[in-house]
């Protein structure tokens, strides 16, 4: 029995696809369909700078 194990990135962890296989060419045959399956979505995040506060000031 096979199962299929993937990982996207660095940052996320090591994730299983559902199901077991009977040979490793049926594995690789599913975990090629799951690739080609896979949407990506690219966002645009917008960054605000906003000016830092004074929290604490110091008189001489």
């Amino acid at each position: 029995m096979y199962a299929v194990w993937i990982k996207i990135d660095e940052s996320l962890p090591w994730m299983e696809l559902s199901g077991t296989y009977q040979s490793r060419k049926e594995a690789q045959k599913a975990a090629k369909k799951f690739l080609k399956t896979i949407r990506v979505k690219i966002v645009r995040v917008n960054v605000e700078h906003k000016p830092m506060k004074a929290v604490v000031m110091v008189k001489r």
